[in-house]
């Protein structure tokens, strides 16, 4: 009896924590933490970062890239974690100059999707915030779906830009779904508390608004702990919690809609301290505080 008991209590400890996890997700780089160069995962650490995730409450992990072979090996991490990818499909430069790149990654993602199965994918972004025009970005997007589509692969597709950049431009809505990167610390007039209403009552109502009718999927969504204050938004690492809880808890209000949070540690090889300091595994404590009951 006492081991029985101790199997529901656990049961019981890991709803618990699993409850208060309102985000659909993390994201995750294919570079490794703690490396001023870009360093790829192992699938060690992959699998380290699934099964963090997992305990902490996230149903899903995003890759912008299939670099590092991290679309095997972040699948390979969520299926043993029981949790879901939103794959993306990187691309520097514009659609007609990454032709082939994408055509490769498309090749790559059917793999993967035999392999794993169409239940492991949430979605597949094409781009993530790419500098070319709005048609020629979703013509990307359907000729990627129509080649999916005839290999009889079904998962979502989308690509990912900055949710002004989709407000503007609701041409990118022609997509099966909006996935909209939006981070309240870009924001000058927003502080780290005010990060959920920023994202449900801004950004959200703007998406609907010009997307209306489409599943709305935040992509990335989170606070810096270094770098140089955005006017009354400032980068520490107690805003960074302040600024998760919030957003946590606006997740809990509006379910139709889909958070990642970014992201799951910092990136010491990017380009300056704001950019690396997203990260918040080894840094914040998640389960019975920042992610505690609203």
């Amino acid at each position: 009896m006492r081991v029985l008991d101790l199997l529901l209590l656990h049961a019981l400890i890991t709803v618990g924590v699993r409850g208060t996890n309102h985000f659909q997700g993390i994201v995750a780089s294919n570079s490794m933490s703690g490396s001023s160069t870009y360093t790829c995962r192992s699938q060690q650490q992959w699998n380290s970062m699934a099964n963090d995730a997992k305990s902490s409450g996230f149903k899903s992990i995003r890759i912008t890239g299939f670099d590092c072979d991290a679309l095997d090996k972040a699948s390979s991490a969520a299926a043993a974690a029981d949790l879901t990818v939103l794959a993306g499909i990187y691309y520097a430069g514009t659609v007609a100059s990454s032709e082939s790149s994408i055509d490769n990654d498309v090749d790559t993602f059917k793999k993967a999707y035999k392999k794993y199965g169409q239940g492991r994918y949430l979605g597949l972004s094409v781009g993530n915030e790419v500098n070319d025009s709005a048609n020629n970005i979703i013509d990307k997007v359907n000729q990627v779906r129509s080649v999916l589509r005839a290999a009889g692969v079904n998962t979502p597709i989308s690509t990912v830009h900055t949710w002004t950049t989709i407000r503007d431009h609701p041409t990118l809505c022609q997509a099966d779904f909006v996935g909209a990167n939006a981070h309240a610390f870009y924001d000058e007039k927003t502080t780290a508390e005010n990060t959920g209403n920023f994202v449900f009552k801004t950004v959200v109502p703007a998406l609907k608004n010009a997307c209306p009718g489409r599943k709305i999927i935040i992509a990335e969504s989170g606070w810096p702990s270094r770098g140089s204050a955005n006017g009354v938004a400032t980068a520490s690492v107690s805003n960074e919690r302040s600024a998760l809880l919030n957003l946590n808890c606006a997740c809990r209000d509006d379910t139709s809609v889909s958070v990642f949070a970014f992201e799951y540690d910092d990136q010491n090889w990017k380009s300056d301290d704001i950019e690396r300091s997203f990260g918040m595994f080894g840094k914040i404590k998640l389960n019975g505080d920042t992610l505690a009951a609203c």
